[in-house]
């Protein structure tokens, strides 16, 4: 991921509809999945400049959960530092610093995609977890949607259902499956049609680090974060996959 990325997401990432849905998302699931109690450890691995350590630290803190984020990139460590006054261990989600089932609530968001070796990832993940904890995981969906945003991000694939169970499939036996779904269905059409635009045209249309006005943000917004958290609907398209499972 190119350094000024971080830069760009920390400015934004707050309030950005994307941004903020995906940190909605995960405090709904935790809220609702997992078993939490007074000194439990919630882990965010390739928690990026630490905006959803930070929002989790304020939630859970007070009732004495420990939340620890994760971070390879130096510039992040030092954004998160600086502008959040976060802290975040230095550590790759290939080799996590921590020691095996300790984490009640492991997430990665976006993560995933950014290495070579994402089965590697995914078993740290669960490695690193305790039966009865839950992993909470987001990775982008639809090669069709690739664009130089992934490519200035550092992504090596984007997925579907299909090439995400790869992944899951050599330890289908040790997590139970609580949620697997695209997400942001509604925007994902829209997308589609400015990344192809984009391509047509060689020209460079970036939405992701730029906030819409209010009215529009809170449209997105609702339109990614409603639709996750029922039990009835399961788009067959998404720019996202987001995936939560239980360790047995």
């Amino acid at each position: 991921m190119q350094l000024e990325e971080y830069d760009a997401l920390e400015k934004v990432e707050r309030e950005h509809w994307f941004y903020k849905g995906k940190r909605m998302l995960v405090e709904y699931w935790i809220e609702r999945a997992a078993q939490l109690s007074s000194g439990d450890r919630i882990v965010d691995c390739g928690a990026g400049t630490g905006e959803l350590v930070r929002e989790l630290r304020d939630r859970y803190g007070p009732f004495g959960i420990s939340v620890v984020g994760i971070e390879y990139v130096e510039e992040a460590r030092k954004l998160a530092k600086e502008c959040k006054e976060i802290e975040l261990l230095e550590g790759s989600i290939l080799d996590l610093p921590l020691r095996d089932a300790m984490s009640q609530v492991t997430i990665a968001l976006d993560v995933l995609e950014h290495v070579e070796d994402d089965k590697l990832a995914f078993s740290e993940l669960l490695r690193i977890t305790k039966p009865g904890g839950i992993i909470i995981i987001n990775v982008p969906a639809f090669m069709s949607l690739w664009s130089d945003w992934d490519v200035s991000l550092g992504h090596f694939r984007r997925y579907s259902k299909p090439s995400f169970r790869a992944i899951l499939a050599p330890h289908e036996r040790e997590f139970q499956m609580l949620h697997f779904d695209y997400a942001n269905a509604f925007a994902f059409l829209p997308i589609l049609g400015l990344r192809n635009l984009s391509r047509l045209f060689k020209i460079k249309l970036r939405f992701e680090d730029r906030i819409p006005s209010p009215p529009m943000n809170k449209l997105l917004l609702d339109l990614f974060v409603g639709p996750s958290q029922t039990s009835w609907f399961h788009p067959p398209f998404g720019s996202s996959l987001f995936c939560v499972l239980k360790k047995r």
